[in-house]
């Protein structure tokens, strides 16, 4: 490896490199085991399947010669010192939580090739112009609570105080789970670090795209992280009984929503974005009677902030225009937005 910043350390021997490999997709098929789903892959924040995948890390960590701790967000936490003690952090991170039947590797296999860097660093540690860090975030996903990314919002010092009001599908408040997993919610400020406290931040991630697999190319450098928004649409007309209600009499939002869906990704792919509906529900819900109610869910990613607003201005201005010649109301509150943010070169 080289840093830049010090001279390059040797490569590896063969042997061990397999061996670490091996104990690295070892690790892998360990944490599957810590799920709430019985027939899946589940981990969600300030959970008890949270605070066991913090405690298997801590343990990791503890072996790979790393000191632990766990921050007042919930992500787990370690560092090995550089050539001398309080030196800036290079910081390799990814997150444990998942989404519901996740894959085994997502997230994950980045929190332990940080550590196994830490493991292959700790011998040499006196030669590293830098400390080097890991971390695992308690939270990308936003699976329980909607609001994603916290647990590196809260070290990158961009919480947001209003999201602790949010609800989980029991009616448990962010708050109250911060409670529960023994953190104190006015401290979660504490995790935040300062710019002058890290060197730079790099993640391995498996490829969540075919392009890599196809090409046969075991690794890709990314350039730019997507600028994302996501809402969710509510498009509401009047529920009435399928068998009683001529067409030119019906107000249908499941036929409003589903024009809503054609017209998001031809916008979007007639304009080089990324826009996915992966939720929709229809209400009343039964079989004989027309949908009065249809709630979907939009993720839309772009390069560029300039092209993702563009074409969500577009999408909006295209599907209220629908629903108004349907008779249909259109509702749509933004429940996340996230920059797009260009790659240091220097890491790159």
């Amino acid at each position: 490896m080289s840093t830049g910043a010090g001279r390059a350390t040797a490569a590896a021997p063969a042997g061990r490199t397999l061996a670490d490999a091996r104990r690295v997709m070892a690790r892998c098929d360990e944490l599957p085991a810590l799920s709430a789903a019985g027939d899946g892959i589940e981990r969600t924040y300030h959970t008890p399947e949270h605070a066991a995948h913090n405690a298997l890390a801590a343990g990791w960590m503890a072996v790979a010669g790393m000191s632990t701790w766990q921050d007042a967000a919930g992500n787990q936490c370690g560092r090995i010192e550089g050539r001398e003690p309080g030196l800036p952090a290079l910081l390799l991170a990814s997150h444990l939580d998942t989404v519901p039947n996740a894959g085994r590797y997502d997230g994950i296999l980045g929190v332990l090739l940080a550590i196994e860097a830490a493991g292959r660093l700790r011998h040499r540690a006196a030669e590293l112009p830098f400390a080097h860090e890991a971390a695992a975030f308690g939270d990308e996903e936003g699976t329980r609570f909607g609001a994603t990314l916290l647990g590196s919002r809260a070290l990158a010092g961009t919480w947001e105080p209003g999201w602790f009001a949010h609800e989980d599908a029991a009616g448990v408040s962010m708050a109250g789970a911060f409670r529960g997993f023994g953190l104190d919610p006015a401290r979660v400020g504490e995790a935040a670090r300062r710019p002058d406290e890290l060197a730079g931040y790099l993640e391995v991630h498996i490829e969540q795209g075919p392009y890599l697999e196809e090409a046969g190319r075991a690794l890709g450098v990314v350039t730019s992280i997507a600028g994302a928004r996501r809402f969710r649409l509510t498009i509401t007309g009047e529920a009435r009984h399928a068998g009683g209600t001529p067409y030119e009499r019906r107000r249908d939002a499941l036929i409003g929503a589903s024009q809503a869906v054609l017209d998001i990704e031809s916008i979007a792919r007639g304009a080089g974005a990324i826009a996915t509906v992966g939720r929709i529900e229809a209400f009343p819900g039964a079989d004989n009677v027309v949908p009065g109610r249809v709630e979907f869910s939009l993720d839309l990613r772009a390069e560029t902030a300039r092209l993702r607003d563009a074409v969500w201005e577009r999408i909006l201005g295209t599907v209220r225009r629908f629903c108004t010649g349907r008779r249909l109301e259109l509702a749509v509150q933004e429940i996340h937005a996230a920059a797009a943010v260009r790659c240091a070169p220097r890491l790159q």
